[in-house]
């Protein structure tokens, strides 16, 4: 124990503070009258001692005792707490147990839920927010700078990305609920797990630790990044934490061993344990290569490691969205109405109108 030779004030109620006031002051007296049989005080002493400890003086008795203390001073509880780390960019926050504090949702489009207590910091893809309940504050920011947010904006991702915490102020928690911008399957990412770095295709990333850093990652060769469907950049995430990654489609893990190669079709890729070579291999034969429908190079991923895959790329969907737009002619010409025709040229023309007429008559 802490032995203190300062006052402590004790902050009591009026009843309590006079109840042990004068328990205190009737020990006082009662030593008094023992020291004036003993000769220890003289009579004017002792007379001055029980006026002065009356029932009148009560209120101008401050409550302050000598005691014990086994805890530290009061100054410790506004430092920082042990547990918090500090991003790279100077965030100080304490780390978020996604295991108990997230919650995934949704079937084929998904969305998370994050549990936020006071001084945890989420790190968050700016602009996927859904909704995020009282008390939660959102700082939105370049994280680390101009250079960072640009840095970020070649890797797919926003130039800003926002910082959720929870001010204490509605109960012991909030909520922060983030949804992605195409219909996507969401996975959690401990990079602990993974040597502390995992590589991304462009955009990957949903939400993280605030101590994880969105690095550039590079193709190792040039016909990867010319002909792999991800580009010559990709997106890394290191540090400590965990990380939540978006994926179009059905959304499947594999395990590659020492050596073995898996084949994919290009844009397939969602993320890729760092260590797992990234290359690109041509498709052997000509009418695989002009029928096949998969292209000239397919990509070739050589472990060991993990690897996520996703079943329906993104940039795929649009494809085909953008094949079946029409293109010229009007809306007339592309869509069919019942009655009006639907052939081009002069003959079409002509079928229309009659049976516009015969309709009409």
């Amino acid at each position: 124990s802490i032995e203190i030779d300062a006052p402590i004030p004790l902050h009591l109620s009026s009843t309590m503070s006079n109840a042990l006031i004068s328990n205190s002051l009737s020990v006082v007296r009662s030593s008094g009258r023992s020291l004036l049989r003993r000769g220890s005080i003289s009579r004017t002493q002792s007379s001055y001692l029980r006026s002065s400890t009356s029932s009148s003086h009560l209120t101008s008795i401050p409550c302050i005792y000598r005691a014990q203390s086994t805890t530290t001073t009061s100054s410790s509880s506004i430092q920082p707490r042990q547990d918090a780390l500090t991003s790279s960019d100077g965030v100080v926050g304490v780390p978020i147990d996604f295991d108990t504090s997230s919650s995934i949702e949704g079937k084929e489009s998904q969305i998370v839920t994050i549990r936020l207590e006071k001084d945890q910091v989420l790190r968050a893809e700016s602009g996927a927010m859904m909704y995020m309940t009282d008390g939660i504050q959102m700082n939105t920011t370049t994280g680390g700078g101009l250079s960072a947010g640009f840095k970020r904006m070649l890797t797919g991702q926003s130039v800003f990305i926002s910082d959720y915490t929870y001010d204490g102020t509605a109960g012991p928690c909030g909520y922060v609920a983030l949804g992605t911008d195409f219909p996507s399957k969401i996975v959690r990412i401990p990079l602990q797990e993974y040597g502390g770095k995992i590589i991304c295709q462009q955009g990957a990333l949903l939400c993280a630790s605030h101590t994880v850093d969105i690095n550039i990652e590079f193709t190792k060769k040039f016909s990867a990044g010319f002909f792999g469907g991800e580009g010559f950049v990709l997106q890394g995430l290191s540090g400590t934490g965990d990380a939540l990654v978006k994926a179009g489609g059905a959304l499947i893990r594999k395990d590659l061993r020492e050596g073995e190669k898996l084949k994919i079709s290009s844009g397939c890729l969602v993320a890729f344990q760092d260590g797992v070579e990234f290359d690109v291999e041509q498709v052997s034969g000509f009418k695989n290569v002009i029928f096949g429908g998969e292209g000239l190079f397919l990509t070739t991923l050589t472990g060991p490691g993990a690897v996520w895959l996703q079943g329906q790329p993104p940039q795929r969907m649009i494809s085909e969205i953008a094949r079946r737009v029409p293109s010229g002619g009007g809306i007339g010409l592309a869509v069919p109405i019942p009655g009006m025709g639907g052939g081009t040229g002069d003959g079409g023309g002509e079928g229309g109108g009659e049976s516009t007429g015969s309709a009409s008559t």
